[in-house]
């Protein structure tokens, strides 16, 4: 079975908090909901600052429709502050 894409929109405090915790549960997660997640793809605003995190498997845009209108993405978290 395909794992649940997730797709952030938003990468800062909250956002990378968001990533480190599902990726950190992950198996926890499987075993409860019976299927994997993946944290595949992030909006922000600044490029190289959200590169600069290293953050690894985790596509980047700036255009927060590039997650909204992806048909593989099951569910979109906004998480941006401001």
């Amino acid at each position: 079975m395909e794992p649940v894409k997730i797709g952030l929109l938003g990468l800062g405090t909250v956002g990378q908090g968001t990533v480190t915790v599902l990726r950190r549960n992950a198996e926890e997660i499987m075993r409860r909901a019976g299927r994997s997640i993946l944290v595949a793809h992030a909006a922000i605003r600044n490029l190289p600052k959200a590169e600069a995190l290293g953050i690894k498997n985790l596509d980047l845009t700036i255009e927060p429709t590039d997650i909204v209108d992806d048909p593989s993405i099951s569910v979109v978290v906004e998480l941006m502050g401001g």
